[in-house]
């Protein structure tokens, strides 16, 4: 008999019953540890010879404080990131006794609010097997046919006996920005933690401590049945196939597919960002209809 998923607000997951692992912040911090200390070298380094205030002449006083500015602006988009990193609803999974909570929406999209169903559990009996994929992904940085490589760790959950079409339903209006309510006026971060995968497989992009290895084996000793670690490549940069192109749209990555689609046929900036938007679009409305 299929079994319909449960789905909870954040108030309502019992964070004390089990294994927490949250958002990892370790990389964020880092770099806006760096951008502060590159910053504030910087502005101290100009103004103790003057250059900032135009001891050198008008333009390199502009050209500076322009520089500064830029930096000043990664280190507020970094900063921001790692306070939403820290914040109490920034997790990813919990493991308890029978089953795993699922947090499907990304840590970035914390200004959507806690109110939302936001959280799939799932039980331990419909888990029928569990694995890391450790999965590289290949596309084009620019026309000029440079690579871009990405390395993502999945955990990837089989499921059976399951009902899925309303964990797609919920991540398709993730997508669209209409968690359950209207998403106008609320900027949508392009970042989407889970995916449901053909074959009753739903994907978690592993960006949390403690690590997929960790979060396997408290899967194991709970009964699941864990498989050897894989290792796979995606290289969108040469005429990639439709599954690849449909496989990168569930991810929601609208600048990945802009690149790739740039890369691979004649199209201006404005027709690949749409038929992008599209890609994406068509991807949820596939979704709902599973």
């Amino acid at each position: 008999m299929t079994q319909a998923l449960s789905f909870l607000t954040l108030a309502e997951v019992p964070l004390s019953s089990g294994r927490l692992f949250r958002v990892s912040a370790v990389s964020v911090a880092a770099i806006a540890v760096s951008m502060g200390l590159i910053v504030t070298a910087c502005i101290w380094f100009f103004a103790r010879n003057g250059a900032l205030f135009g001891a050198h002449g008008v333009f390199p006083a502009i050209l500076l404080w322009w520089i500064v500015l830029w930096l000043g602006l990664f280190l507020l988009f970094y900063g921001n990131d790692w306070r939403k990193a820290l914040r109490p609803g920034a997790w990813l999974a919990l493991a308890t006794s029978d089953g795993v909570y699922i947090k499907y929406r990304s840590y970035q999209n914390a200004a959507w609010g806690d109110q939302d169903l936001q959280v799939v559990f799932v039980p331990y009996r419909v888990i029928a097997t569990a694995r890391i994929d450790k999965r590289t992904w290949l596309t084009p940085a620019s026309q000029t046919r440079r690579t871009r490589s990405e390395q993502i760790t999945y955990v990837e959950l089989e499921l059976i006996d399951a009902d899925l079409s309303e964990l797609m339903q919920k991540l398709a209006d993730e997508r669209t920005g209409k968690p359950g309510r209207s998403g106008r006026g609320t900027k949508v971060w392009r970042h989407f933690p889970v995916s449901v995968e053909p074959g009753n497989i739903v994907r978690i992009e592993w960006r949390a401590r403690p690590s997929a290895t960790a979060f396997t084996e408290e899967l194991a000793g709970r009964g699941v049945n864990v498989q050897s670690q894989t290792k796979t490549k995606r290289d969108l940069r040469n005429n990639p196939g439709a599954e690849q192109i449909l496989e990168l749209a569930r991810r929601g990555q609208v600048i990945d597919l802009i690149r790739v689609l740039r890369a691979n046929g004649d199209m201006t900036l404005a027709q690949a960002k749409s038929e992008a938007e599209r890609l994406i679009a068509e991807a949820g409305a596939q979704e709902r209809k599973a």
